[in-house]
Protein backbone atom coordinates (compact mmCIF):
# COMPACT_ATOMS: atom_id res chain seq x y z
CA UNK A 1 0.00 0.00 0.00
CA UNK A 2 2.86 2.36 0.84
CA UNK A 3 4.52 1.51 -2.48
CA UNK A 4 1.30 2.19 -4.35
CA UNK A 5 0.95 5.46 -2.45
CA UNK A 6 4.55 6.36 -3.28
CA UNK A 7 4.09 5.50 -6.97
CA UNK A 8 0.91 7.50 -7.19
CA UNK A 9 2.65 10.29 -5.31
CA UNK A 10 5.49 10.37 -7.85
CA UNK A 11 3.07 10.19 -10.78
CA UNK A 12 1.03 13.02 -9.29
CA UNK A 13 4.21 15.02 -8.59
CA UNK A 14 5.49 14.63 -12.15
CA UNK A 15 2.11 15.51 -13.62
CA UNK A 16 1.84 18.59 -11.46
CA UNK A 17 5.42 19.60 -12.33
CA UNK A 18 4.60 19.40 -16.04
CA UNK A 19 1.46 21.45 -15.53
CA UNK A 20 3.41 24.02 -13.55
CA UNK A 21 6.01 24.30 -16.31
CA UNK A 22 3.26 24.83 -18.89
CA UNK A 23 1.68 27.50 -16.67
CA UNK A 24 5.01 29.34 -16.29
CA UNK A 25 5.53 29.24 -20.07
CA UNK A 26 2.04 30.65 -20.64
CA UNK A 27 2.62 33.37 -18.08
CA UNK A 28 5.98 34.21 -19.63
CA UNK A 29 4.40 34.37 -23.09
CA UNK A 30 1.81 36.87 -21.85
CA UNK A 31 4.49 38.82 -19.99
CA UNK A 32 6.64 39.06 -23.13
CA UNK A 33 3.68 40.37 -25.17
CA UNK A 34 2.64 42.84 -22.47
CA UNK A 35 6.19 44.13 -22.08
CA UNK A 36 6.62 44.55 -25.85
CA UNK A 37 3.33 46.46 -25.96
CA UNK A 38 4.16 48.76 -23.03
CA UNK A 39 7.77 49.46 -24.02
CA UNK A 40 6.59 50.00 -27.60
CA UNK A 41 4.29 52.81 -26.46
CA UNK A 42 7.23 54.54 -24.76
CA UNK A 43 9.39 54.13 -27.88
CA UNK A 44 6.61 55.41 -30.18
CA UNK A 45 6.06 58.47 -27.97
CA UNK A 46 9.81 59.19 -28.18
CA UNK A 47 9.76 58.79 -31.98
CA UNK A 48 6.76 61.14 -32.20
CA UNK A 49 8.78 63.79 -30.39
CA UNK A 50 11.71 63.35 -32.78
CA UNK A 51 9.36 63.51 -35.77
CA UNK A 52 7.82 66.77 -34.57
CA UNK A 53 11.32 68.23 -34.22
CA UNK A 54 12.20 67.10 -37.78
CA UNK A 55 9.04 68.64 -39.20
CA UNK A 56 9.72 71.93 -37.43
CA UNK A 57 13.19 72.15 -39.00
CA UNK A 58 11.87 71.05 -42.41
CA UNK A 59 9.26 73.81 -42.24
CA UNK A 60 12.01 76.49 -42.37
CA UNK A 61 14.34 74.64 -44.78
CA UNK A 62 13.72 77.18 -47.51
CA UNK A 63 14.34 80.24 -45.32
CA UNK A 64 18.14 80.07 -45.25
CA UNK A 65 20.89 78.81 -42.91
CA UNK A 66 20.15 81.23 -40.07
CA UNK A 67 16.49 80.21 -39.82
CA UNK A 68 17.39 76.53 -40.08
CA UNK A 69 20.00 76.75 -37.33
CA UNK A 70 17.70 78.74 -35.08
CA UNK A 71 14.89 76.19 -35.41
CA UNK A 72 17.28 73.24 -35.06
CA UNK A 73 18.72 74.62 -31.84
CA UNK A 74 15.21 75.26 -30.48
CA UNK A 75 14.25 71.69 -31.34
CA UNK A 76 17.37 70.29 -29.67
CA UNK A 77 16.61 72.14 -26.44
CA UNK A 78 13.50 70.01 -25.95
CA UNK A 79 15.34 66.70 -26.57
CA UNK A 80 17.74 64.66 -24.46
CA UNK A 81 21.31 65.85 -25.16
CA UNK A 82 22.80 62.39 -24.59
CA UNK A 83 20.35 60.90 -27.09
CA UNK A 84 20.34 63.25 -30.09
CA UNK A 85 23.77 63.64 -31.68
CA UNK A 86 22.81 66.21 -34.30
CA UNK A 87 20.17 67.49 -36.71
CA UNK A 88 21.40 67.83 -40.28
CA UNK A 89 20.24 68.44 -43.84
CA UNK A 90 21.43 66.67 -46.99
CA UNK A 91 20.86 68.54 -50.25
CA UNK A 92 19.30 66.96 -53.33
CA UNK A 93 22.76 66.04 -54.65
CA UNK A 94 23.55 64.00 -51.54
CA UNK A 95 25.96 66.41 -49.84
CA UNK A 96 25.75 67.55 -46.23
CA UNK A 97 24.52 71.14 -46.37
CA UNK A 98 23.76 71.84 -42.70
CA UNK A 99 24.66 70.35 -39.31
CA UNK A 100 23.59 71.56 -35.87
CA UNK A 101 27.16 70.76 -34.76
CA UNK A 102 28.46 73.60 -36.91
CA UNK A 103 30.61 73.73 -40.08
CA UNK A 104 32.02 70.37 -41.18
CA UNK A 105 34.13 69.02 -44.06
CA UNK A 106 32.34 68.29 -47.34
CA UNK A 107 30.65 64.96 -46.77
CA UNK A 108 28.81 62.73 -49.26
CA UNK A 109 25.75 61.10 -47.70
CA UNK A 110 23.77 60.37 -50.86
CA UNK A 111 24.90 56.73 -50.73
CA UNK A 112 23.08 56.11 -47.44
CA UNK A 113 20.10 53.75 -47.79
CA UNK A 114 17.70 56.13 -46.06
CA UNK A 115 18.62 58.94 -48.53
CA UNK A 116 18.01 56.66 -51.50
CA UNK A 117 14.73 55.46 -50.04
CA UNK A 118 13.40 58.98 -49.42
CA UNK A 119 14.55 60.30 -52.79
CA UNK A 120 12.52 57.58 -54.50
CA UNK A 121 9.46 57.71 -52.22
CA UNK A 122 6.27 59.35 -53.44
CA UNK A 123 4.72 59.70 -49.98
CA UNK A 124 5.88 61.81 -47.04
CA UNK A 125 7.17 58.98 -44.85
CA UNK A 126 9.37 58.82 -41.77
CA UNK A 127 12.36 56.56 -42.41
CA UNK A 128 14.28 54.98 -39.54
CA UNK A 129 17.63 53.59 -40.63
CA UNK A 130 19.59 50.70 -39.24
CA UNK A 131 22.75 51.69 -37.31
CA UNK A 132 25.34 53.48 -39.44
CA UNK A 133 28.90 54.40 -38.55
CA UNK A 134 29.54 58.13 -38.82
CA UNK A 135 32.33 58.94 -41.26
CA UNK A 136 33.34 62.03 -39.33
CA UNK A 137 32.32 61.14 -35.76
CA UNK A 138 33.19 57.43 -35.79
CA UNK A 139 30.07 56.75 -33.68
CA UNK A 140 27.17 54.39 -34.35
CA UNK A 141 23.88 56.18 -34.82
CA UNK A 142 20.36 55.62 -36.12
CA UNK A 143 19.02 58.16 -38.60
CA UNK A 144 15.41 59.34 -38.34
CA UNK A 145 14.69 61.21 -41.56
CA UNK A 146 12.06 62.82 -43.77
CA UNK A 147 12.27 64.12 -47.35
CA UNK A 148 12.25 67.83 -48.19
CA UNK A 149 10.17 68.72 -51.23
CA UNK A 150 9.65 71.95 -53.10
CA UNK A 151 6.61 72.12 -55.33
CA UNK A 152 6.34 68.34 -55.04
CA UNK A 153 9.93 67.72 -56.21
CA UNK A 154 12.52 66.03 -54.00
CA UNK A 155 14.94 68.65 -52.65
CA UNK A 156 16.93 66.82 -50.01
CA UNK A 157 16.56 65.17 -46.62
CA UNK A 158 16.27 66.48 -43.06
CA UNK A 159 17.59 63.95 -40.58
CA UNK A 160 18.32 63.46 -36.90
CA UNK A 161 21.22 61.27 -35.76
CA UNK A 162 20.28 59.35 -32.61
CA UNK A 163 22.92 57.74 -30.45
CA UNK A 164 22.62 53.94 -30.46
CA UNK A 165 24.08 54.00 -26.96
CA UNK A 166 21.37 56.49 -25.95
CA UNK A 167 18.65 54.21 -27.31
CA UNK A 168 20.16 51.25 -25.48
CA UNK A 169 20.38 53.14 -22.19
CA UNK A 170 16.74 54.20 -22.47
CA UNK A 171 15.65 50.59 -22.98
CA UNK A 172 17.91 49.39 -20.15
CA UNK A 173 16.17 51.81 -17.79
CA UNK A 174 13.01 49.77 -18.38
CA UNK A 175 14.76 46.97 -16.45
CA UNK A 176 14.92 43.83 -18.60
CA UNK A 177 16.38 40.80 -16.81
CA UNK A 178 20.16 40.18 -17.03
CA UNK A 179 19.73 37.70 -19.90
CA UNK A 180 16.43 39.04 -21.26
CA UNK A 181 16.41 41.35 -24.27
CA UNK A 182 14.54 44.37 -25.53
CA UNK A 183 15.10 44.75 -29.27
CA UNK A 184 13.97 47.39 -31.75
CA UNK A 185 13.63 45.92 -35.24
CA UNK A 186 13.16 47.72 -38.58
CA UNK A 187 10.41 47.09 -41.13
CA UNK A 188 12.50 44.53 -43.03
CA UNK A 189 13.75 42.70 -39.95
CA UNK A 190 16.97 44.71 -39.58
CA UNK A 191 18.33 44.95 -36.03
CA UNK A 192 18.23 48.58 -34.84
CA UNK A 193 18.82 48.43 -31.08
CA UNK A 194 19.39 45.46 -28.76
CA UNK A 195 19.97 45.80 -25.02
CA UNK A 196 22.06 42.62 -24.74
CA UNK A 197 25.37 42.80 -26.64
CA UNK A 198 23.78 44.74 -29.48
CA UNK A 199 26.96 46.59 -30.49
CA UNK A 200 28.57 43.32 -31.61
CA UNK A 201 26.01 43.02 -34.43
CA UNK A 202 25.79 46.59 -35.78
CA UNK A 203 26.89 47.01 -39.38
CA UNK A 204 26.73 43.26 -40.13
CA UNK A 205 23.39 43.34 -41.97
CA UNK A 206 21.66 41.01 -39.52
CA UNK A 207 18.05 40.35 -40.60
CA UNK A 208 15.53 38.57 -38.40
CA UNK A 209 13.47 36.00 -40.28
CA UNK A 210 10.36 36.06 -38.12
CA UNK A 211 6.60 36.16 -38.85
CA UNK A 212 6.32 39.87 -38.12
CA UNK A 213 8.63 40.69 -41.06
CA UNK A 214 6.16 39.40 -43.68
CA UNK A 215 2.77 39.43 -41.92
CA UNK A 216 2.22 43.18 -42.09
CA UNK A 217 -1.47 42.95 -41.23
CA UNK A 218 -0.72 41.35 -37.82
CA UNK A 219 -0.06 43.93 -35.09
CA UNK A 220 1.35 41.76 -32.30
CA UNK A 221 2.20 38.19 -31.43
CA UNK A 222 4.64 35.83 -29.74
CA UNK A 223 6.89 32.90 -30.50
CA UNK A 224 9.63 30.76 -28.94
CA UNK A 225 12.86 30.59 -30.88
CA UNK A 226 16.63 30.66 -30.95
CA UNK A 227 18.16 34.11 -31.26
CA UNK A 228 20.24 34.73 -34.39
CA UNK A 229 22.24 37.26 -32.41
CA UNK A 230 23.54 35.01 -29.60
CA UNK A 231 22.06 31.55 -30.21
CA UNK A 232 20.06 31.54 -26.93
CA UNK A 233 16.49 30.27 -26.80
CA UNK A 234 13.91 32.76 -25.60
CA UNK A 235 10.18 33.41 -25.43
CA UNK A 236 9.47 36.49 -27.53
CA UNK A 237 6.57 38.91 -27.58
CA UNK A 238 6.41 41.55 -30.31
CA UNK A 239 4.39 44.65 -31.19
CA UNK A 240 4.30 46.57 -34.50
CA UNK A 241 4.40 50.33 -33.81
CA UNK A 242 2.61 53.01 -35.90
CA UNK A 243 6.02 54.17 -37.17
CA UNK A 244 6.55 50.74 -38.75
CA UNK A 245 9.31 49.49 -36.44
CA UNK A 246 8.74 46.44 -34.24
CA UNK A 247 9.36 46.25 -30.49
CA UNK A 248 10.46 42.76 -29.39
CA UNK A 249 10.72 41.55 -25.78
CA UNK A 250 12.67 38.32 -25.23
CA UNK A 251 12.59 36.36 -21.94
CA UNK A 252 15.41 33.82 -21.47
CA UNK A 253 13.70 30.41 -21.59
CA UNK A 254 16.24 28.83 -19.28
CA UNK A 255 15.69 31.55 -16.66
CA UNK A 256 11.90 31.33 -16.99
CA UNK A 257 11.88 27.56 -16.48
CA UNK A 258 14.70 27.43 -13.92
CA UNK A 259 12.46 27.60 -10.81
CA UNK A 260 10.13 24.76 -11.79
CA UNK A 261 12.87 22.58 -13.23
CA UNK A 262 14.97 22.97 -10.13
CA UNK A 263 11.98 22.04 -8.00
CA UNK A 264 11.38 18.87 -10.03
CA UNK A 265 15.05 17.80 -9.94
CA UNK A 266 15.35 18.25 -6.19
CA UNK A 267 12.09 16.38 -5.70
CA UNK A 268 13.32 13.42 -7.75
CA UNK A 269 16.80 13.31 -6.16
CA UNK A 270 15.79 13.69 -2.52
CA UNK A 271 12.32 12.20 -2.70
CA UNK A 272 10.73 15.35 -1.41
CA UNK A 273 7.14 15.17 -0.39
CA UNK A 274 4.45 16.24 -2.81
CA UNK A 275 3.57 19.21 -0.63
CA UNK A 276 7.14 20.56 -0.89
CA UNK A 277 6.96 20.39 -4.69
CA UNK A 278 3.75 22.42 -4.64
CA UNK A 279 5.35 25.03 -2.36
CA UNK A 280 8.36 25.43 -4.65
CA UNK A 281 6.18 25.79 -7.74
CA UNK A 282 3.95 28.35 -6.03
CA UNK A 283 7.00 30.32 -4.85
CA UNK A 284 8.44 30.28 -8.38
CA UNK A 285 5.16 31.52 -9.85
CA UNK A 286 4.86 34.26 -7.26
CA UNK A 287 8.43 35.37 -7.99
CA UNK A 288 7.72 35.53 -11.73
CA UNK A 289 4.45 37.39 -11.16
CA UNK A 290 6.17 39.82 -8.79
CA UNK A 291 8.84 40.70 -11.34
CA UNK A 292 6.17 41.10 -13.99
CA UNK A 293 4.08 43.36 -11.77
CA UNK A 294 7.05 45.56 -10.83
CA UNK A 295 8.10 45.99 -14.46
CA UNK A 296 4.54 46.81 -15.54
CA UNK A 297 4.12 49.41 -12.77
CA UNK A 298 7.39 51.12 -13.68
CA UNK A 299 6.51 51.15 -17.38
CA UNK A 300 2.92 52.26 -16.81
CA UNK A 301 3.97 55.24 -14.71
CA UNK A 302 5.71 56.74 -17.89
CA UNK A 303 2.28 56.74 -20.38
CA UNK A 304 0.25 57.84 -17.31
CA UNK A 305 2.56 60.91 -16.75
CA UNK A 306 2.45 61.74 -20.46
CA UNK A 307 -1.33 61.48 -20.69
CA UNK A 308 -1.81 63.48 -17.48
CA UNK A 309 0.33 66.42 -18.58
CA UNK A 310 0.15 66.75 -22.39
CA UNK A 311 -2.63 67.33 -24.91
CA UNK A 312 -3.16 64.24 -27.08
CA UNK A 313 -3.96 66.21 -30.26
CA UNK A 314 -1.22 68.88 -30.36
CA UNK A 315 1.39 67.46 -27.97
CA UNK A 316 1.38 70.77 -26.05
CA UNK A 317 1.21 70.95 -22.24
CA UNK A 318 -2.37 70.66 -21.00
CA UNK A 319 -4.21 72.62 -18.28
CA UNK A 320 -2.65 70.62 -15.40
CA UNK A 321 0.94 71.16 -16.56
CA UNK A 322 0.14 74.79 -17.48
CA UNK A 323 -1.04 75.58 -13.93
CA UNK A 324 1.98 73.85 -12.43
CA UNK A 325 4.42 75.83 -14.60
CA UNK A 326 2.56 79.09 -13.97
CA UNK A 327 2.77 78.49 -10.21
CA UNK A 328 6.53 77.98 -10.48
CA UNK A 329 6.93 81.10 -12.63
CA UNK A 330 5.06 83.18 -10.05
CA UNK A 331 7.26 81.88 -7.22
CA UNK A 332 10.38 82.79 -9.18
CA UNK A 333 8.98 86.20 -10.17
CA UNK A 334 8.19 87.04 -6.52
CA UNK A 335 11.75 86.23 -5.46
CA UNK A 336 13.33 88.16 -8.34
CA UNK A 337 10.89 91.09 -8.47
CA UNK A 338 10.06 90.17 -12.07
CA UNK A 339 6.83 89.94 -14.05
CA UNK A 340 4.89 87.17 -15.81
CA UNK A 341 2.80 87.66 -18.97
CA UNK A 342 -0.24 85.46 -19.66
CA UNK A 343 -1.78 85.42 -23.17
CA UNK A 344 -5.20 83.79 -23.57
CA UNK A 345 -5.75 82.92 -27.26
CA UNK A 346 -9.13 81.94 -28.73
CA UNK A 347 -9.38 81.10 -32.43
CA UNK A 348 -11.88 83.07 -34.48
CA UNK A 349 -14.02 81.23 -37.04
CA UNK A 350 -12.70 77.81 -36.01
CA UNK A 351 -16.14 76.27 -35.47
CA UNK A 352 -17.34 76.89 -39.05
CA UNK A 353 -14.15 75.25 -40.36
CA UNK A 354 -14.64 72.29 -38.00
CA UNK A 355 -18.31 71.91 -39.00
CA UNK A 356 -17.57 72.15 -42.73
CA UNK A 357 -14.54 69.87 -43.02
CA UNK A 358 -14.96 67.55 -40.02
CA UNK A 359 -13.26 66.99 -36.67
CA UNK A 360 -10.19 65.25 -38.11
CA UNK A 361 -9.52 68.26 -40.35
CA UNK A 362 -10.12 70.53 -37.35
CA UNK A 363 -7.61 68.58 -35.25
CA UNK A 364 -4.98 68.94 -37.98
CA UNK A 365 -5.63 72.67 -38.09
CA UNK A 366 -5.14 72.81 -34.31
CA UNK A 367 -1.80 71.06 -34.72
CA UNK A 368 -0.69 73.64 -37.28
CA UNK A 369 -1.78 76.45 -34.94
CA UNK A 370 0.24 74.85 -32.14
CA UNK A 371 3.36 74.65 -34.32
CA UNK A 372 3.05 78.32 -35.32
CA UNK A 373 2.69 79.37 -31.70
CA UNK A 374 5.73 77.29 -30.68
CA UNK A 375 7.78 78.98 -33.39
CA UNK A 376 6.83 82.45 -32.08
CA UNK A 377 8.01 81.97 -28.52
CA UNK A 378 11.22 81.34 -26.61
CA UNK A 379 12.33 78.08 -25.02
CA UNK A 380 11.67 79.49 -21.54
CA UNK A 381 8.06 80.33 -22.47
CA UNK A 382 5.23 77.79 -22.24
CA UNK A 383 2.66 77.27 -25.01
CA UNK A 384 -0.30 75.16 -23.81
CA UNK A 385 -3.71 74.07 -25.01
CA UNK A 386 -6.61 74.38 -22.57
CA UNK A 387 -9.03 72.49 -24.80
CA UNK A 388 -11.21 73.18 -27.83
CA UNK A 389 -9.68 76.10 -29.73
CA UNK A 390 -8.24 77.84 -26.64
CA UNK A 391 -4.50 78.22 -26.08
CA UNK A 392 -2.49 79.93 -23.33
CA UNK A 393 1.08 81.28 -23.43
CA UNK A 394 3.16 81.97 -20.28
CA UNK A 395 6.13 84.36 -20.55
CA UNK A 396 8.50 85.29 -17.71
CA UNK A 397 9.71 88.86 -18.28
CA UNK A 398 11.61 91.74 -16.74
CA UNK A 399 9.33 94.34 -18.40
CA UNK A 400 6.07 92.56 -19.04
CA UNK A 401 4.01 95.44 -20.45
CA UNK A 402 6.27 95.96 -23.47
CA UNK A 403 6.71 92.22 -24.08
CA UNK A 404 2.98 91.50 -23.75
CA UNK A 405 1.93 93.94 -26.44
CA UNK A 406 4.61 92.81 -28.87
CA UNK A 407 3.78 89.14 -28.28
CA UNK A 408 0.04 89.63 -28.66
CA UNK A 409 0.53 91.54 -31.93
CA UNK A 410 2.72 88.72 -33.30
CA UNK A 411 0.13 86.08 -32.37
CA UNK A 412 -2.70 87.98 -34.07
CA UNK A 413 -0.59 88.63 -37.17
CA UNK A 414 0.78 85.06 -37.48
CA UNK A 415 -2.53 83.26 -36.93
CA UNK A 416 -4.26 85.53 -39.46
CA UNK A 417 -2.02 84.15 -42.20
CA UNK A 418 -3.72 81.41 -44.28
CA UNK A 419 -3.17 77.74 -43.44
CA UNK A 420 -2.77 74.93 -45.96
CA UNK A 421 -4.14 71.57 -44.83
CA UNK A 422 -3.40 69.00 -47.56
CA UNK A 423 -3.87 71.57 -50.29
CA UNK A 424 -7.03 73.06 -48.76
CA UNK A 425 -6.49 76.77 -47.92
CA UNK A 426 -8.08 77.83 -44.63
CA UNK A 427 -8.23 81.31 -43.11
CA UNK A 428 -8.96 81.99 -39.45
CA UNK A 429 -7.79 84.57 -36.95
CA UNK A 430 -7.36 84.91 -33.20
CA UNK A 431 -8.55 87.09 -30.35
CA UNK A 432 -5.94 87.53 -27.62
CA UNK A 433 -6.38 88.58 -24.02
CA UNK A 434 -3.43 89.74 -21.88
CA UNK A 435 -2.95 89.65 -18.09
CA UNK A 436 0.21 90.45 -16.12
CA UNK A 437 1.60 89.49 -12.75
CA UNK A 438 1.66 91.29 -10.39
CA UNK A 439 -0.33 94.15 -11.92
CA UNK A 440 -3.54 92.24 -12.74
CA UNK A 441 -3.57 89.26 -10.37
CA UNK A 442 -1.27 87.26 -8.10
CA UNK A 443 -2.47 83.65 -8.48
CA UNK A 444 -2.47 81.22 -11.44
CA UNK A 445 -6.26 80.89 -11.58
CA UNK A 446 -6.83 84.63 -11.29
CA UNK A 447 -4.26 85.45 -13.99
CA UNK A 448 -5.81 83.01 -16.46
CA UNK A 449 -9.29 84.29 -15.63
CA UNK A 450 -8.12 87.86 -16.18
CA UNK A 451 -6.56 86.99 -19.54
CA UNK A 452 -9.76 85.12 -20.49
CA UNK A 453 -11.86 88.20 -19.70
CA UNK A 454 -9.51 90.38 -21.75
CA UNK A 455 -9.85 87.95 -24.64
CA UNK A 456 -13.64 88.41 -24.61
CA UNK A 457 -13.11 92.16 -24.79
CA UNK A 458 -11.02 91.56 -27.91
CA UNK A 459 -13.83 89.41 -29.33
CA UNK A 460 -16.35 92.18 -28.77
CA UNK A 461 -13.95 94.66 -30.40
CA UNK A 462 -14.28 92.83 -33.68
CA UNK A 463 -11.92 89.82 -33.41
CA UNK A 464 -8.42 89.49 -34.87
CA UNK A 465 -7.10 91.85 -32.20
CA UNK A 466 -5.96 91.87 -28.57
CA UNK A 467 -6.90 93.57 -25.35
CA UNK A 468 -5.43 93.77 -21.86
Amino acid sequence: MSLITLVFGWVDMLRNASEAEAAVLERARLQARAQARTVGEVVQATLNGFDLALKSVRAVAGEGPAAIDRQAQLALQGLASDFVLQIFIIDREGYLSYSSLGPSPRNVLGDRDYFRQLSAASDDVLVISEPVLGRLTGRWSIQVARAIRRDGVFDGVVSMALSVDGWTEQLMRLDPGPRDTLTLVGRQGELLVRTLDGAAHYGKGLRLQRPFVTEYEVQEGDYTGESRADGEKRIYGWRRLPSGVIMVSGLMLEDVLAPVRQAREWAMVRGMALSAVFVLVILALLLALGRYGQAMRRLASVEIWQRANFDLVTGLPNRALLLDRLGRMLQHARRQGAEVVVLFIDLDLFKPVNDRFGHEFGDRLLVEVARRLEQLFRSEDTVARLGGDEFVVLMPAARGVELAGQAAEKVVERLSEPFDIDGQPVSISASVGVALFPQDADSPAALIAGADAAMYRAKHAGRATWRS
